[in-house]
């Protein structure tokens, strides 16, 4: 379509507004660019200032939950440790009341 336009018209108008008709055209597009840019300029400013701000959430999350996770692996080996101090005392508990049981049958008391 535009080719058509182009041969109809005669190339000494072409060649006069032609270059008229593209410095309009940038002026206008630059006009309406600037802002665009100032609105995307704007918009990373936010973006960036939003993303610190995540990232420094994050970061306190996760300082926080390792912080939980060591509490929570220090209790957990406490108490493994207790159990296992209580081990021997409960093998012996479980060997007296094997015995005893061994002497009630053997006494005949139930």
């Amino acid at each position: 379509m535009a080719r058509k336009v182009a041969e109809k018209v005669p190339s000494w108008i072409s060649r006069i507004l032609l270059p008229e008709i593209r410095a309009i055209v940038k002026e206008e597009i630059s006009s309406q660019l600037k802002p665009i840019e100032a609105k995307i300029s704007a918009l990373d400013s936010k973006v960036e200032e939003r993303t610190k701000a995540l990232d420094m959430k994050i970061e306190e999350r996760s300082k926080a939950l390792e912080k939980e996770i060591m509490s929570l692996r220090s209790e957990m080996n406490a108490r493994f440790d207790s159990i296992e101090k209580r081990l021997p005392l409960i093998e012996r508990i479980a060997l007296l009341e094997a015995r005893m049981e061994k002497l009630e049958k053997h006494v005949g008391v139930h």
